[in-house]
C-alpha cells in the first residue's frame, strides 16, 4: 500500500513550492521576482510603513484584512488557489515579519469574501522573523471583492468577468470540485478501507457486493473518469492520512475528564467513522417504549440525529482545511464542529428550508448510497423533529468565529407523553382519521407544538411564526393550516382556532386535549401580551382561547393587561358583542404609561 498522507486543496505541489521559497527567504539572499509565480505571492501587511520606516502594525487590522481578502479572492479565482506569504517587502525580500492575529484574520478572510473562501493560515518563523502562509483553495464559485473579479495571471492579478470564470475555470470546478483527479491509485487504497466499503455496501445494496474494487468504485461514483485514479471523493473517503480527519470526546458530564478519545492516524475515513460510531452507540442510552404490539428503543439523542449531525459535520465540511470534525459527546448533548462556515447563501437562519447546496456532490453522492446520510435535503428537518419529539428542544446550528459550522443537539430521556403524541398524529378526512405516515416526521408541525407548548408563546400566526419555520409569512400560513387538519388520540384536534375579527389574519393554538395529552401547564400572561403587541388589541374570547381560562377569569385578567400595556377600551361601556381593548390612537391623546402585571399565573 502507498504510505502516504491525504492531500485536497490547495494542490501538494504548493506546499512544496511554499517551503522552497521560504528557505530562500531564509538565505537572505533571494530575489522577489524569481520566487514569486502564478500560485505564491509575497506582501507585507498594509500601513506598515512611513516613508522608511517600518511601524510596529496592529494584530487586528481592517486594512490589511481588506488588502489581504483581496489577495485571496484573486487566488479563489485561480485553477488550483495560491499561497500568500505575509511579512515579507516585495520589492528586495526583507523579512518585515507580520502581526496579524491568525484567528481574527482567517474570520474576517471569509467575512469580506462572502463566505467563499476559507483560508488555511500558520505561522511560519524565518530567521527570528514571524511570517504568516495563507493557503487559499480554488474557489467553487467566482469570487468578487469590491464589485469585482480579479485572477492570477503570471506574478499579478487581472481583471476578468464572472462570465469569463464561469465559461472556463469554473465549467467543472463549480460543478463538483471533488470530482477532480486525485493523487490516489486504485492499488493504492489500504485493505481496511476496502473491508470497511464493502461492509457498507452489504448493509445499504447487496446488489453491488460481488463487484470487484474497480467496478464498485466506478458505481459509486469515486473514480476519476475510466483511469484507475481516484477523484478526490474517494480519496477524502479511502486515502490514508497522517492526522486524523475525526477527533471525537466523550465526556460523561460537563468539565469532566474524557474518557474515550477516538482520534487515529493512519486510517481513512470509513475506518475512523468505524471507530467513531461504536462509541457514540455505547454512548447513548436508551429507553424502551411499547409502539402498537412491539416494543421499541428511544435513545436520549434520537439515533438517526446523532448520526446524521456527525456525517453532515464530515461530508459538508470544507476539506480544504486541515482542522479534524470535532465530535464532543457530553452526557446527552453532543456538540459537532465542523471546518468551514456554509456554503452559498445557506445560513443558520435558513438551513431548515434551503435547498440542499453540497459543496462536494461525488462526495455526498457517496455518502449516500453507502446509506451514511439521510436523502438530500432533510438531515436538518429530520434533527429538528426527532429532538422536539422526545420533549427536548431544537438542534442549536451556528456559524463560529474561525470559521466553522458547530451543531448543538441536546438530547434527554424520552417524554413518553410527548413522544406519543407525534407518533399518533392523524390527518382528518371528511369522515374519519387516518394514519399519516409522514406526520411524525412533519418539521413544521414539530416546530409549531414546540413554540405552541411554551406559555408565553402560546399562540400561532403565520407573523409570529414565519422566523421559527424559516419561511416567508404567507407560507407559514399554509404551514399553520396543514398542520391544523392534523388530529391526535381518538379524533381529537391537535389545534384550535382562535377567535378573531373577521378579515383579520387567523390564529391557532393547542387545544385543551393536547395540552392534557402533552402535560403541559396553561400559558402564562405573556402570551397576551404578545398577541397585543402583535395585534395592537385583544378580546376577552382570545384571552380565553389564549390563556386557556373561564370568561370570568378572562374579564378580570383582561383588565390587568390592558392597564400594564396602556389599552384602551374600544368603547366606554366596557362590554357588548365586539368589545376589545387596543392601542390608543391619536384621537385618544397620549398613550397611558403602562405598568407591570400584579399576577402570575
Amino acid at each position: 500500500m502507498a504510505d502516504r498522507g491525504f492531500t485536497f486543496l490547495p494542490a501538494p505541489s504548493h506546499d512544496a513550492e511554499v517551503e522552497r521559497v521560504l528557505g530562500a527567504l531564509a538565505s537572505g539572499t533571494a530575489n522577489p521576482s524569481t520566487l514569486e509565480s502564478q500560485a505564491i505571492d509575497l506582501k507585507e501587511e498594509a500601513g506598515r510603513r512611513e516613508e522608511s520606516r517600518i511601524l510596529p502594525g496592529e494584530p487586528r487590522s481592517e486594512v490589511v484584512a481588506k488588502q489581504l481578502a483581496a489577495e485571496a479572492a484573486c487566488l479563489g479565482n485561480t485553477r488550483g488557489g495560491g499561497v500568500i506569504i505575509v511579512g515579507v517587502d516585495g520589492t528586495n525580500g526583507d523579512l518585515i515579519g507580520a502581526v496579524s492575529d491568525v484567528n481574527w484574520l482567517r474570520t474576517r478572510l471569509y467575512q469580506l469574501t462572502d463566505g467563499k473562501v476559507t483560508a488555511d493560515i500558520r505561522v511560519a518563523d524565518v530567521s527570528g522573523a514571524r511570517l504568516l502562509v495563507v493557503a487559499v483553495p480554488q474557489a467553487v464559485e467566482p469570487v468578487p471583492f469590491a464589485s469585482k473579479y480579479r485572477h492570477r495571471q503570471g506574478t499579478s492579478c487581472a481583471p476578468i468577468t464572472a462570465t469569463e470564470l464561469m465559461q472556463g475555470l469554473f465549467v467543472d470546478a463549480a460543478a463538483d470540485p471533488s470530482n477532480r483527479e486525485s493523487g490516489l491509485l486504485l492499488q493504492g487504497v489500504s485493505d481496511g478501507a476496502v473491508a470497511s466499503l464493502r461492509r457498507r455496501v452489504m448493509a445499504t445494496d447487496r446488489s453491488k457486493a460481488s463487484l470487484d474494487l474497480r467496478d464498485l468504485l466506478a458505481r459509486l461514483g469515486l473514480l476519476y473518469g475510466d483511469s484507475d485514479t481516484l477523484n478526490l471523493a474517494g480519496e477524502i473517503l479511502l486515502g490514508r492520512r497522517s492526522s486524523p480527519a475525526l477527533d471525537y470526546i466523550h465526556r460523561s458530564v460537563p468539565g469532566g475528564p474524557s474518557d474515550v478519545r477516538v482520534n487515529v492516524p493512519g486510517l481513512s475515513l470509513l475506518e475512523e467513522l468505524d471507530l467513531v460510531e461504536a462509541e457514540y452507540a455505547r454512548h447513548n442510552p436508551f429507553r424502551e417504549m411499547t409502539s402498537g404490539l412491539g416494543v421499541i428503543r428511544v435513545h436520549a439523542i434520537p439515533e438517526r440525529s446523532l448520526r446524521e449531525a456527525i456525517l453532515n459535520g464530515v461530508c459538508h465540511r470544507d476539506w480544504n482545511q486541515s482542522d479534524p470534525t470535532v465530535i464532543e459527546h457530553i452526557g446527552n448533548q453532543l456538540r459537532v464542529t465542523s471546518p468551514g462556515g456554509f456554503i452559498g447563501d445557506v445560513t443558520a437562519e435558513n438551513i431548515i428550508t434551503h435547498p440542499s447546496q453540497p459543496r462536494y456532490r461525488a462526495l455526498v453522492n457517496a455518502f449516500r448510497q453507502l446509506g451514511l446520510v439521510e436523502q438530500e435535503g432533510v438531515g436538518v428537518d429530520m434533527m429538528v423533529a426527532d429532538l422536539i419529539k422526545i420533549g427536548s428542544d431544537p438542534p442549536l446550528i451556528e456559524l463560529t468565529d474561525r470559521p466553522a459550522v458547530r451543531a448543538v443537539l441536546s438530547g434527554q430521556p424520552v417524554n413518553a407523553a410527548r413522544y406519543q403524541i407525534f407518533t399518533g398524529l392523524r390527518r382528518a378526512t371528511a369522515d374519519q382519521t387516518v394514519p399519516t405516515e409522514d406526520a411524525a416526521d412533519d418539521v413544521d408541525a414539530a416546530l409549531l407544538v414546540w413554540r405552541a407548548m411554551n406559555p408565553a408563546t402560546a399562540f400561532l400566526t403565520a407573523e409570529s411564526c414565519a422566523p421559527l419555520l424559516q419561511r416567508t409569512p404567507a407560507d407559514a400560513a399554509h404551514a399553520l393550516r396543514r398542520v391544523a387538519g392534523y388530529r391526535i388520540a381518538d379524533g381529537l384536534r391537535l389545534l384550535v382556532p382562535i377567535p378573531v375579527p373577521p378579515n383579520t389574519a387567523a390564529a391557532w393554538c393547542l387545544s385543551r386535549s393536547a395540552r392534557r395529552a402533552l402535560q403541559i401547564s396553561r400559558p402564562r400572561h405573556e402570551a397576551a401580551t404578545a398577541w397585543v403587541r402583535e395585534r395592537g388589541r385583544i378580546s376577552s374570547a382570545e384571552y380565553q382561547m389564549i390563556a386557556q381560562v373561564s370568561q370570568p377569569t378572562a374579564n378580570t385578567h383582561l383588565r390587568i393587561v390592558a392597564l400594564s400595556e396602556g389599552l384602551v377600551p374600544s368603547w366606554p361601556s366596557g362590554r357588548g358583542p365586539g368589545f376589545h381593548y387596543r392601542y390608543p390612537g391619536p384621537e385618544d391623546g397620549n398613550k397611558p404609561e403602562g405598568m407591570p402585571l400584579p399576577f402570575d399565573d
